[in-house]
């Protein structure tokens, strides 16, 4: 089940009595919280809608409140944060997984427990954990990838009678590395300063949005690897100006060289390979063009020369700018 099924289901009034929310999209998941904190009148909150935090609070107390009928109200919601138990290194007394089994088997059809485990590794194996997934409706909330969060910025920006150029959304997704809530979190100020026209073009995305290390990064190693080395001392600089820390710059070109020789060790689409790595697929993309023209042999010595880099910047009082300027003219 995705957002929108969900929130279907909220419209229609047919809400099951377990959840159990993954992912990693930012937006939806804080969207789905607001869901489904709306379902308890705003009055009846303080009795009906508790959140819990497993990681430093007990799970009789969820169980005590699921168990409890809602107070003057029509619905009792528990929300439930990083619910370890269901992990591969989660433990659970007998006692409250004799008490959870009584929930699982006997809801309260008032009541609504919903499990966060996006931020955790579910251990599917587990007898318990296969049970909650069983009971319960799975909301999975996955990063989007470039076409999504391109489609649902201009749906967005429609809903309000704002467009957005084909160059400015390109420089959008440049600048965000094509991550959905990075987009939608820079929305307000671009429709702020596109509030007379109604349209956002390229000039405004370049001043309002700033260019994140990670996206300067592929900019930067494509240039070290064409052997421009006039920008790629440039760059280079300009982060530094930005108050950036030379060894967070190498840490992230070291990691754009890896995921380039991981790329190319790997087979499928871009989504495929991203799960696989554990990145955007957005920046999969990004990485198969830079292989399409440029050797494996030349990319590895770049990635030796950033470890090379990265230990003298540990061991000595070198310029960081001069031993940059140093590995990209070598």
């Amino acid at each position: 089940m995705n957002f929108k099924q969900l929130q279907q289901q909220i419209d229609n009034n047919a809400m099951a009595n377990f959840y159990v929310v993954t992912g990693e999209e930012e937006i939806l998941l804080r969207r789905t919280v607001a869901a489904f904190k709306q379902l308890v009148a705003l009055e009846d909150r303080d009795m009906n809608y508790s959140q819990f935090n497993l990681a430093d609070q007990p799970l009789d107390m969820v169980i005590n409140d699921a168990m409890s009928a809602p107070f003057f109200g029509e619905r009792r919601v528990i929300v439930v944060n990083k619910p370890l138990f269901l992990t591969a290194t989660g433990k659970i007394s007998d006692h409250d997984s004799d008490l959870l089994l009584q929930l699982l088997e006997k809801p309260l059809s008032e009541n609504i427990v919903v499990f966060f485990a996006n931020d955790i590794k579910l251990d599917k194996r587990k007898k318990l954990t296969k049970l909650v997934l069983k009971m319960s409706e799975v909301v999975e909330l996955p990063s989007l990838d470039e076409r999504q969060s391109k489609q649902a910025i201009v749906s967005e920006l429609a809903q309000r009678d704002y467009q957005i150029t084909p160059d400015a959304l390109s420089e959008l997704v440049m600048r965000t590395n094509a991550h959905y809530s990075n987009m939608q979190n820079e929305l307000p100020k671009l429709i702020a300063y596109a509030n007379k026209t109604k349209i956002i073009d390229l000039e405004g995305v370049i001043n309002l949005v700033p260019n994140t290390l990670t996206a300067t990064a592929f900019t930067l190693v494509e240039a070290v690897i064409k052997n421009h080395s006039k920008a790629a001392v440039t760059i280079y600089r300009e982060l530094i100006d930005n108050n950036e820390i030379p060894l967070r710059i190498n840490a992230v070109l070291i990691g754009q060289f890896r995921l380039l020789l991981q790329v190319a060790g790997l087979s499928g689409n871009d989504a495929t390979i991203a799960s696989q790595l554990k990145v955007h697929p957005y920046r999969v993309k990004l990485a198969k063009q830079i292989l399409k023209n440029h050797q494996l042999t030349t990319i590895r010595s770049g990635y030796l020369g950033m470890l090379n880099m990265e230990r003298l910047l540990k061991s000595t009082q070198q310029d960081p700018e001069i031993l940059f300027e140093r590995f990209v003219f070598n």
